[in-house]
């Protein structure tokens, strides 16, 4: 009896979680133009992605960045036109819903941006071809992506507070999205902006997904980028939130040596080798963040914490270490009971 009881429990919670799968589904292929293309300006190219070209432009008078799917082959079939423009209004949905001081604010988004742009380009006479008409508005973040900023403290490092700061940025930005069940899927410093205040906020919506039931039970391949991807998708084995997890600690690690965690070419690796590869931790990184880094980047993504536990325990660790530098001076406590690494 109490067999068929958790039997029926298992159906209607698998019943649930169908429907909403369902509805996220739905929900995702609703289109809405959400900017008018007329009042768009678009200025220089300031990145680059797989996906698509990211310019800074204006929208109403405010400076925007704007990213333009880029199809590639302009010999592009009808039938891979439609599953990019699947593809965007996916992200689109996802992206317009999300409010966080740590997440990049998206303004809005259109598929009937005029290709030939050169009579709104700012300051230039040239005609400029943007490389589809499908277009995603977000925020302007002035400060640039994580990655230069690593890159150009990579002879000085930085101090451990400011390590703990943008952690703990990120940290709050992804356990906001495992919160609204959504995986980034393709965190890593590239795709996080830092604003004027020094604040970091997640941005590239594009390989993001609900985490559905479904998800959980197909294997999907690969998706992200080699050496923050966790070995479950390398893998293509089931997988869920907890591959933000592991992303989440080779960019701790990152960002406390300010460079990246692999200098060689991951995409001849196999699966098995892939699933030990590890960067060294420091001597000179603090226990408690060794720790952390360690138990993200398991290979057993069930023995991974929680963002949101993360979250907890980095306020914890720049407690303590707050603590650690107002005692050190004056009797050196944690310093003769060998509290460093």
């Amino acid at each position: 009896m109490m067999n068929l009881q958790l039997f029926r429990s298992w159906r209607n919670e698998d019943h649930h979680r169908f429907n909403q799968m369902q509805s996220q589904q739905q929900q995702q292929q609703i289109w809405q133009e959400s900017i008018d293309p007329s009042k768009l300006v678009l200025g220089k190219i300031v990145g680059r992605g797989s996906f698509g070209v990211v310019h800074k432009g204006s929208y109403q008078g405010q400076t925007v960045a704007v990213k333009v799917l880029d199809f590639g082959d302009a010999r592009i079939t009808e039938a891979s036109v439609e599953f990019v423009k699947k593809d965007f209004i996916k992200e689109v949905n996802l992206w317009k819903n999300l409010h966080h001081p740590n997440i990049t604010k998206m303004i809005g988004a259109t598929m009937s941006m005029t290709m030939d742009c050169g009579n709104k380009i700012k300051k230039s006479k040239q005609k400029l071809k943007t490389e589809s008409n499908f277009c995603i508005v977000s925020e302007y973040v002035k400060g640039g992506t994580l990655r230069s900023y690593l890159s150009k403290n990579r002879h000085k490092k930085l101090p451990l507070k400011t390590v703990l700061r943008l952690a703990l940025d990120i940290a709050k930005g992804l356990s906001y999205l495992h919160s609204k069940k959504i995986m980034h899927c393709d965190v890593k410093p590239e795709n996080m902006l830092i604003d004027e205040q020094h604040i970091i906020k997640l941005a590239d919506f594009g390989e993001s997904r609900f985490e559905s039931f479904e998800l959980l039970l197909v294997r999907s391949g690969e998706i992200g980028t080699r050496g923050y991807m966790a070995p479950e998708v390398v893998s293509r084995k089931p997988y869920g939130h907890k591959c933000d997890v592991y992303s989440f600690g080779i960019c701790l690690w990152e960002i406390y040596c300010c460079e990246c965690a692999y200098t060689f070419n991951l995409d001849n690796i196999t699966a098995d080798i892939y699933k030990d590869l590890r960067p060294s931790v420091p001597v000179s990184c603090p226990r408690s963040l060794a720790g952390l880094m360690e138990r993200c980047w398991e290979t057993d993504p069930r023995k991974r914490p929680e963002m949101k536990d993360v979250v907890v325990e980095l306020e914890e660790i720049g407690k303590f270490e707050t603590m650690s530098e107002n005692l050190e001076p004056r009797c050196g406590f944690f310093g003769l009971f060998g509290l460093g690494r």
